[in-house]
């Protein structure tokens, strides 16, 4: 997401009259590829907070919190199931934390990338959403993946980003977002998950998911995620 960034103009000072509009351009967290091959990112750490809401399981939580700390932040994970966490916390050392309660986060203030403690992201996969401040202000994310939609929930109410990761949620998506929502997810093939954000229509796409990312998110004793990427 732009985060609000306005554009400007990059002029050359030895021919001025030369002005070159510079738009900003969207940057986030890289989740997939969609249908017609561009890749697919979530919002980021910005100069504008992100809520994201998620359907689906555990282990996407995993997911996006790897991918976040790839980006710079340094992340809570909120969960009463600590164990699936411990191969990811040990590759992260204390750039992530792993708690029981979402008020855990955050520790310092946020900032942006490599400026102190950095941005700032809490991921939780509790029954109970984060509440909306959690994702209020410059650097910070949140993140919350649940089986269905929790109601009179305002992280929940119009979020950054929403995302069914199966046909299975397609009553938490309407539930979130109305019939149209329900039938667009109710129709996702095997492995296709569902992008909704605000001002655009609904994105079907593949996650991307390395296998070393796989080794890393998924216990040895679970049984393997979904195949990822297009056939």
């Amino acid at each position: 997401m732009s985060g609000g960034l306005s554009a400007v103009e990059w002029r050359d000072d030895e021919r001025p009259e030369r002005a070159v509009p510079l738009e900003p351009a969207f940057a986030g967290v890289h989740l997939g590829t969609a249908r017609d091959g561009r890749p697919v990112a979530l919002p980021g750490p910005g100069p504008a907070g992100s809520r994201i809401a998620v359907l689906g399981d555990p282990l996407f939580a995993r997911l996006v919190a790897l991918r976040l700390l790839a980006v710079g932040a340094r992340v809570t994970a909120a969960t009463r199931a600590p164990g699936p966490w411990r191969a990811l916390q040990t590759a992260a050392g204390e750039r992530l934390t792993v708690a029981e309660e979402a008020e855990a986060q955050p520790v310092p203030p946020p900032a942006p990338p490599a400026v102190d403690d950095g941005p700032q992201a809490l991921v939780s996969e509790l029954r109970r959403p984060p509440s909306a401040a959690s994702a209020a202000g410059a650097w910070r994310t949140a993140v919350h993946v649940a089986p269905a939609a929790p109601r009179r929930s305002a992280f929940w109410t119009a979020p950054d980003a929403l995302l069914a990761l199966d046909a299975r949620f397609a009553e938490g998506a309407g539930a979130a977002l109305g019939e149209e929502a329900a039938r667009a997810t109710a129709a996702l093939a095997p492995g296709d998950i569902l992008l909704f954000r605000p001002g655009a229509g609904p994105m079907v796409l593949r996650p991307d998911i390395a296998p070393g990312e796989t080794a890393l998110l998924t216990p040895a004793d679970a049984a393997p995620p979904p195949r990822a990427g297009h056939p």
